[in-house]
């Protein structure tokens, strides 16, 4: 059983960017990445985050770590509301909660040794560690992620891509954190460096008792490596649940055309899948479509899908945002004008 000390719940969480300017007078409309989102994570799970390009997974984890302030909603941790917190309550809130970016060579200072990166987290919060015992720790730090200590001496271009992502999860454990915000940390890797990667998060996971939110538009990634599934589309989340519920019967139309578009690594071995192919192009967060924002490419979509926005609801053991969620499960294109309730 899961206690607010061992929780990073967001509620309602709103991230809006604002509109450039169009001439001297007008302003362009202001782009709603996040819109009124919930969701949980909690130690020793990984909660895994999945959607296109652009739909705002990205901004979503800037936002929980603090690198921008949301417009809206709260986030919580510890039974401590976060976003409203002083900035010394804050810095000691969000040491619980470290961030793993995606690409491993923008994400590192090049000007700076692996010892001095791994180290930053105890310069900027002085007391945490006592600093005789930083060059101990980095090396212990190393170790752990699979490094030799004399590693610590070299620069970021001195390593691989998967060297440099491994420094930069011993620098996100180096303050110990309980939560870990993965942003796609092995999409910029090659394959076989990718599954190392993911097994050494897997196994610090279960060491440490970590939870993870672990963003990734790879589903089978996706897949492999959480216990529970968030679907993202544009800005708001259509279905969640456990990862093998959401994934051997998707309830929403959208998580349906995610998953037939997955690669399957043997598919002369089982039965032959249905390809989905979404109509239209994905539209502008500056400017959703009202009701549900996935009626303009949904094949389900009715007048009332205009109309209504969706809201999560219990269906076949998870939570989807969809008025025709029952039909969508059981395959059906055919669907009444207004939905049963």
């Amino acid at each position: 059983m899961s206690t607010p000390e061992t929780r990073l719940e967001v509620r309602q969480l709103r991230v809006v960017y604002p509109g450039g300017r169009r001439g001297l007078l007008h302003r362009a409309p202001q782009i709603g990445a996040v819109e009124n989102l919930d969701l949980t994570v909690t130690t020793g799970r990984t909660l895994g985050l999945v959607g296109e390009s652009g739909c705002g997974k990205s901004s979503l984890a800037r936002t929980i770590v603090g690198l921008r302030r949301p417009s809206g909603g709260e986030i919580w941790y510890g039974g401590e509301r976060i976003d409203t917190a002083d900035t010394t309550r804050r810095r000691r809130l969000t040491r619980d909660i470290q961030m793993v970016y995606q690409d491993p060579y923008s994400s590192l200072n090049p000007r700076k040794t692996v010892g001095f990166i791994v180290s930053e987290g105890w310069r900027a919060h002085r007391g945490l560690l006592p600093r005789e015992r930083w060059a101990a720790r980095t090396a212990d730090l190393l170790a752990r992620v699979g490094l030799a200590a004399e590693l610590a001496d070299r620069y970021p271009h001195q390593l691989s891509g998967g060297q440099r992502q491994r420094v930069g999860i011993a620098r996100a454990l180096a303050l110990s954190p309980r939560i870990v915000v993965c942003d796609e940390p092995v999409s910029a890797l090659d394959v076989s460096v990718q599954a190392q990667t993911l097994n050494l998060l897997a196994d610090l996971r279960d060491d440490l008792g970590l939870g993870y939110l672990f963003i990734a538009h790879d589903l089978s990634v996706v897949r492999h490596v959480s216990d529970d599934v968030a679907v993202m589309y544009l800005g708001r989340i259509v279905e969640t649940g456990p990862a093998a519920t959401v994934y051997d019967e998707p309830a929403h139309p959208y998580t349906r055309a995610l998953i037939s578009a997955a690669p399957v690594p043997r598919p002369w071995a089982g039965p032959p899948t249905e390809r989905i192919v979404l109509r239209g192009e994905v539209p502008s967060p500056a400017a959703p479509p009202s009701g549900c924002r996935f009626r303009t490419r949904c094949p389900l979509a009715q007048p009332y899908c205009a109309e209504a926005v969706p809201e999560l609801r219990t269906v076949a053991g998870r939570q989807v945002a969809c008025h025709f969620a029952e039909a969508s499960l059981a395959g059906r294109t055919d669907v009444e004008p207004e939905p049963s309730r």
